[in-house]
């Protein structure tokens, strides 16, 4: 039995990896070592990785496919501790006799390849395989994050977010109007995510307007009246409002709960700039004027300009002039990230700012005194000019 060790690489700047996940099995050919890079397009990039790894290990696609070994018999494969039997049927494929898409399957086994890298024995290791199989990503998706859905008004798109609730085992229920609820299947609410969040043009839900949504749960076909109702009903929940909305929300809730440490400054509901007091050093985020996707915001630190006297003699770092230095390139590991989020990721982060520094190698080349000195209030940080 063949053991091959996954390298993860962290989501961070230290170029380190998570401690080695071990996967065992008879089939297994080429390098017993995978070493699994981060993708930044993706929403979670170190599960797409894992994911990517067993889709392509189980498809013809990959370089290490396993497809052929697995015909007409199954196979068994040990993550560190835990057995898995994989069976592949035609098209469909089979998880300890269950049958299962591969897109699920890949899924689950991402989940519980993370979970080894602390979890080595097989009864923690087999309830995160259970807890993942109860329901598809999709439906935890869903239930997490709302359902996403889109449609055309006047040829412009509108990107929206369905209220849901499970109400079964089996079933999921969907506000596609004001108090009007539908119920779909967790299978076919799998297949709407297949287009709607994931943009696959295939299934019964691709290009689906909110005639056909509003036909397809309730049975009926909607009145003009209704339909009317509908798009003014979905136009209130459009995805960007919904997520730049509770982003804001957190902002306030960490300045409520670190009134000492953080101020915030907002114009017309839109956050302009952050004041941050970390353990060791003044920051400043503000609404970046040059924006990209994966960089909103602009950090600044509070640092001396070294100074001489009229001798050529430096001058102590607490009598320099101290201006804001940066703007640190900081960079989202993912793209897509609301302005919200990220002022509120970066004000996170700058909090425990001895950790971050460590982590985040840009920042270092910006540090010029040591950690708390010539510390300031708020008043005085919003007369620092920048450099």
């Amino acid at each position: 039995m063949q053991t091959i060790k996954l390298k993860i690489k962290k989501p961070d700047d230290t170029q380190n990896y998570f401690p080695e996940v071990s996967i065992k099995s008879t089939v297994f050919t080429g390098s017993r070592s995978r070493t699994l890079h981060l993708t930044r397009s993706a929403k979670d990039p170190v599960h797409y990785a894992l994911v990517s790894y067993w889709k392509d290990l189980f498809s013809n696609k990959g370089y290490y496919s396993i497809q052929n070994q697995m015909k007409n018999k199954a196979i068994l494969i040990f993550i560190e501790e835990l057995p898995i039997a994989i069976e592949r049927k035609g098209n469909r494929y089979q998880l300890n006799g269950k049958s299962e898409s591969l897109s699920t399957i890949s899924n689950a086994l991402a989940r519980v390849s993370f979970s080894a890298i602390r979890e080595k024995g097989a009864v923690p290791l087999l309830k995160t395989l259970m807890k993942t199989l109860s329901l598809s990503e999709n439906i935890k998706y869903c239930l997490e994050n709302k359902v996403p859905f889109h449609f055309y008004d006047n040829f412009t798109k509108i990107q929206v977010r369905l209220n849901v609730q499970q109400i079964s085992e089996k079933e999921c229920a969907l506000e596609i109007s004001d108090g009007v609820w539908g119920v779909i299947s967790n299978r076919n609410l799998d297949s709407f995510c297949t287009f709607f969040r994931s943009d696959k043009k295939m299934g019964k839900y691709k290009f689906m307007g909110i005639s056909r949504l509003y036909a397809s749960l309730l049975g009926e076909t909607p009145t003009p009246h209704q339909l009317t109702l509908m798009r003014e009903f979905l136009k209130q929940n459009r995805q960007q409002d919904i997520v730049e909305n509770r982003a804001i929300q957190l902002l306030h809730e960490m300045q409520d709960q670190h009134p000492d440490n953080l101020k915030l400054e907002m114009l017309d509901g839109i956050p302009m700039s952050l004041l941050i007091k970390g353990k060791g050093y003044d920051w400043k985020l503000t609404n970046s004027e040059y924006k990209s996707d994966i960089q909103k915001v602009s950090t600044y630190v509070c640092q001396p300009n070294l100074e001489s006297d009229e001798e050529g003699k430096p001058l102590p770092l607490a009598v320099c002039r101290w201006t804001w230095h940066g703007p640190i390139c900081i960079d989202n590991m993912s793209e897509g990230s609301s302005l919200g989020d990220q002022f509120a990721a970066r004000a996170f982060a700058l909090l425990n700012d001895t950790m971050t520094i460590k982590m985040v190698n840009t920042i270092k080349r910006y540090l010029i005194a040591p950690e708390n000195t010539n510390r300031k209030d708020f008043d005085e940080m919003l007369r620092v000019q920048n450099k």
